[in-house]
């Protein structure tokens, strides 16, 4: 049993810290603490949406309607699972089922924040992103810095006490953890050159969470070594997308690629734009885009410390220049940690990221500021005054948050930047070894 144990905490710790009494004890603490902190939140705090994720995972549960959400359907199929065990163990859950398949939204949440199970409910809803939260932070330490067990352990402090993280997760309650962690499964593949797996893994996340779609250019020209692999792994890559698609068009008879592509989702990468002559226009993401990978492909060494700050720079891009909502901000926060170590400064910048998007969140008014806290007393915070009135009294609301939107940018562009300098440091640094 000791040896059984000791080798299954080498596999989670890793067996360079697990041996290391000091680190290992360090460790224990992070963890317990962050744990301690996001339970905290757990039971208390919700946005809007994560109850409109479990009324359509309750659509498919309790009505056995399978397209209640066929845009994110893996997602869907994940949590009416996840609902139907807690269903079955917890009866609290059952007795919420009416508010659940509430047709109404605002009566809905009105009866889902007043009900007596309602901080039960909500501590068993969030677990299931709880659980995916520590799958990934034990993998995070595997992603980088080998024979570097003080550095991996700063990394995985990162993530513990990352503002984002806690708040999209155990506060805004939003589940991008899901489409991350896979992502980090194929970047650990990746890592250990596993090509086909990686992209088999990845093709998954974009059939999960579309997000991943963005560096997957990243990931086939980082894997692939011949003209055939370009190929090969390329048709694999969109392989989870197009499985998605069969089956929604033969299901449901609908396109999902195609109900995204005229979502107003979409509408966000193309939301930043320059206007030229009659209908003539640049996205300017889709051309800076464009630009970050045709970079990288042309890095003839691509180690894998230069694949994650590119992952990084994508993403950073992304909330840089389109209109994005708070949970996109997870995305960049496993690359971004990692580079922490080498850049400590961008740790700065980062928590100013995250005091800059909370006032950003006013644009989205009372759904995201004060309702948050409806389950505490949702009368109180239905009838306190928010954000959008007060500022009013002073200054126009819109440019009073698109000052600070701007201000955002600037930081995000800024540490683009400084990811850029790190980029070229590594490769300076790999040529004079060479030459040594």
């Amino acid at each position: 049993m000791k040896l059984f144990f000791n080798n299954l905490g080498k596999a989670v710790l890793t067996k360079d810290i697990f041996e290391n009494k000091i680190l290992s004890r360090r460790l224990y603490k992070y963890f317990l603490t962050g744990l301690l902190v996001r339970l905290i939140f757990l039971p208390f705090l919700f946005q809007r949406d994560l109850l409109s994720t479990y009324q359509r995972a309750a659509e498919t549960v309790f009505a056995g309607n399978f397209g209640s959400d066929f845009q994110q359907m893996l997602t869907n199929v994940i949590h009416s699972i996840y609902l139907f065990i807690i269903k079955s163990i917890f009866p609290a859950i059952n007795k919420l089922s009416p508010v659940l398949l509430e047709k109404d939204t605002w009566i809905s949440w009105i009866n889902f924040n007043s009900s007596y199970n309602v901080f039960t409910a909500l501590a068993l809803f969030k677990i299931l992103y709880l659980i995916f939260d520590v799958v990934c932070m034990f993998i995070i330490l595997r992603l980088s810095f080998d024979g570097e067990p003080e550095n991996k352990l700063q990394v995985f402090k990162f993530w513990m006490f990352n503002p984002f993280v806690i708040f999209i997760l155990y506060v805004f309650a939003r589940h991008d953890i899901m489409g991350i962690l896979v992502t980090l499964i194929a970047l650990l593949l990746a890592k250990k050159n596993r090509k086909y797996w990686a992209i088999i893994v990845l093709s998954f996340g974009i059939a999960l969470r579309f997000f991943p779609i963005m560096i997957l250019p990243l990931f086939i020209f980082y894997l692939a070594r011949t003209k055939k692999d370009y190929i090969i792994l390329s048709v694999i890559g969109i392989s989870g997308l197009a499985a998605v698609e069969l089956f929604s068009y033969f299901y449901f008879g609908r396109s999902v690629i195609f109900s995204l592509l005229n979502a107003q989702h979409f509408d966000y990468i193309l939301s930043s734009k320059l206007e030229l002559v009659i209908h003539d226009r640049i996205f300017i993401f889709v051309a800076v885009y464009i630009i970050i990978i045709l970079s990288f492909l042309h890095i003839r060494k691509k180690s894998f410390d230069i694949l994650l700050n590119y992952g990084a720079i994508i993403y950073l891009t992304y909330v840089s220049l389109c209109y994005f909502h708070p949970q996109y901000m997870l995305w960049t926060v496993p690359f971004l940690i990692i580079i922490f170590i080498r850049r400590k400064s961008l740790l700065y910048y980062h928590w100013i990221q995250f005091a800059l998007l909370m006032v950003i969140l006013i644009y989205w008014g009372d759904l995201v500021t004060k309702f948050v806290f409806a389950p505490i007393d949702y009368k109180f915070f239905i009838y306190l005054t928010g954000p959008i009135p007060i500022i009013i009294r002073f200054y126009d609301p819109a440019k009073f948050v698109n000052i600070f939107r701007s201000i955002f940018t600037g930081v995000s562009l800024w540490m683009i930047y400084l990811i850029y300098k790190d980029n070229k440091k590594m490769l300076t640094d790999e040529l004079k070894d060479k030459e040594n």
